[in-house]
């Protein structure tokens, strides 16, 4: 976010005075008239009176135009609750981060709007990116928790919170340390991101969970459903199958493993946006709105 910096004003500068030359006038022309000595006492405290005006208002103008900025919230502050699952501001960051791309492509399209120093802050469509971004954020939060408290409802992971994870995620990038020091065979990178360690997290997940929900009956596969799909999506599992380039369509039969993964992994993700979508969500609205967006 291209972020403003507020400057606070500063008092106009006083004009400076005009220094009017002085005549030379032959000193016996100068009379010398004595001022009485309550006028000098009176002109005292008047100009006493001005100066601590003057700073009073000058003091008050300085109040008023210095707006304090509004600290982030910390890393571990909640920014909601879902499903009883709390979501911090260190794990809400990473979706805004996942999100930016799409929401500047959202505005562009739609609006005609590119980046800019106001981009985030600036209304169309009654919304601003910022306000986009973070609802769509959330939304997001509430799709990886469902899978993260079935995840844990069915014994795939011990703990479906955040700092679980994070913990997980540096035991991970220690054994990766280690393993390269000692000169083993190590697949992926040497070190995780932690954005990327929880989208490798998230995809094995869902991997396991479809095959766990369809081995319990969580999602029914009857052969009835299998070859209606089947029917219903035959240029999904067309083969080239001949030296002229013939497209033709394998007998169920012969692709019926591949129906199957196909039909449960739909099945799967009809699911879970079903229950994101019912998640019951409390936002910790203050902490919400102080999570910047740049």
């Amino acid at each position: 976010m291209t972020t403003s910096v507020r400057r606070a004003r500063r008092p106009a500068s006083l004009p400076q005075r005009r220094t009017v030359p002085r005549r030379t006038v032959p000193r016996r022309t100068v009379s010398r008239r004595t001022v009485p000595g309550w006028a000098v006492a009176v002109a005292g405290v008047l100009g006493a009176l001005v100066i601590a005006v003057t700073a009073l208002l000058a003091g008050g103008q300085r109040h008023t135009d210095t707006t304090p900025v509004a600290l982030p919230p910390p890393p571990t502050a909640t920014v909601a609750e879902i499903n009883g699952r709390q979501i911090p501001v260190r794990e809400f960051a990473l979706y805004l981060a996942q999100g930016r791309a799409a929401t500047f492509a959202h505005f562009a399209k739609t609006y005609g709007v590119g980046d800019g120093p106001h981009f985030w802050t600036t209304p169309h469509g009654g919304t601003t990116p910022a306000a986009y971004l973070k609802r769509h954020a959330l939304a997001e939060a509430a799709q990886d928790t469902v899978v993260l408290l079935l995840a844990h409802q069915h014994h795939l992971i011990a703990d479906p919170g955040y700092d679980a994870f994070l913990a997980t995620w540096t035991a991970e990038n220690t054994r990766r340390r280690q393993a390269v020091a000692a000169h083993q065979v190590i697949y992926g990178p040497v070190q995780y991101t932690e954005a990327n360690y929880f989208t490798y997290v998230l995809h094995n997940l869902d991997a396991g969970l479809e095959q766990v929900l369809a081995k319990d009956g969580t999602i029914p596969t009857p052969d009835s459903a299998l070859r209606a799909y089947y029917r219903d999506h035959l240029d999904t599992f067309r083969q080239q199958e001949d030296r002229k380039g013939a497209i033709t369509t394998p007998p169920f039969g012969e692709v019926a493993a591949q129906v199957r993964q196909s039909y449960v992994h739909d099945r799967y993700e009809a699911m879970t946006d079903r229950l994101a979508r019912a998640a019951r969500t409390t936002v910790a609205q203050a902490v919400y709105d102080s999570v910047p967006v740049h």
